[in-house]
């Protein structure tokens, strides 16, 4: 299974799996063996050439795989792919620095800017956040591809303005160095129609900033663009594994809650409507899944 960046909600969400589902290899006959990589792209990636049987993804990068666009033009539509489950909504979130004088998207022009490593979904989300106010990459002054993590050490040294990342929330690592750096904001980003038209997995999302103490904006949240994150696999993996799978995780549920802050929202299909269901999926469901769904009820 592929994952994400150790210490990073991707990783934290696939030792979960394995350890709920491992419990029960001697009746299922098969364990999940989680690997570090670098996310979504990296997952995808990795289950169109067979090196995992199941990964993590945001919607932006299920919905261009399975449409072939973007990093997957050259290569055509990945039409193995399949959707298991959605996980958590991740945030469209900006952290800059008071200094920078920072406070909506019109005012990134001509600064230092952090978009997260190319062809990653946070590189994907910083330019379209960018674009609704109409801003290129040439209209800062600096746009780095580096990832997080990276870019918080920059800030810290004073030679950055502001960094992106797309992240389920509350985020420790993200809540850690603002608590210590003590001179950030949040910058919002709301979703406008022209973005949902073109990427109909957004949608309207708030950040809490009593989750993040030490955050200077004020107010009790930030409003951005959220979207989907998906459990995916490929038709290639038997329906019985990921039936298994699927079981496992929604007969679970509140043990994930409890240990991972990002899925609190997370309910189980019964409790959702079909719109919400079904909200930001592109690759169909696997049959494994629309077996279990079916069991539940649900068509």
């Amino acid at each position: 299974m592929g994952t994400g960046l150790p210490g990073g909600n991707y990783n934290k969400f696939g030792q979960l799996l394995a350890d709920a589902v491992n419990k029960y290899s001697a009746q299922t006959g098969f364990r999940i063996k989680p690997r570090p990589t670098d996310g979504s792209i990296s997952n995808l990636n990795g289950l169109r050439d067979g090196r995992f049987q199941l990964g993590i993804t945001q919607a932006d990068a299920e919905y261009m795989a399975w449409n072939g666009k973007g990093h997957w033009e050259k290569n055509g539509k990945f039409k193995s792919l399949r959707t298991v489950y959605e996980l958590y909504t991740e945030a469209v979130t900006c952290v800059a620095t008071v200094e920078s004088g920072i406070k909506t998207c019109a005012d990134f022009r001509g600064k230092r800017v952090a978009l997260g490593t190319e062809g990653s979904g946070t590189h994907i989300n910083a330019l379209q956040a960018l674009a609704t106010c109409w801003l290129k990459t040439s209209d800062l002054a600096q746009a780095l591809s580096i990832n997080p993590p990276q870019a918080a050490k920059l800030m810290t040294q004073g030679k950055l303005d502001a960094f992106f990342l797309t992240v389920g929330h509350p985020n420790n690592q993200l809540r850690k160095f603002i608590a210590s750096y003590g001179r950030a904001n949040m910058v919002p980003f709301a979703p406008t129609k022209a973005m949902t038209a073109e990427a109909p997995y957004y949608q309207k999302y708030f950040i809490w900033t009593s989750d993040y103490p030490g955050l200077r904006n004020s107010g009790m949240k930030v409003e951005t663009c959220g979207i989907p994150s998906f459990l995916v696999t490929t038709d290639k993996v038997p329906a019985k594994t990921i039936y298994e799978i699927s079981r496992i995780f929604l007969s679970q549920l509140e043990y994930f809650k409890k240990n991972m802050a990002p899925m609190r929202e997370v309910e189980p299909p019964e409790r959702q409507s079909s719109r919400d269901l079904n909200w930001g999926i592109s690759a169909p469901f696997h049959d494994g899944m629309k077996q279990l769904l079916k069991e539940r009820g649900i068509k």
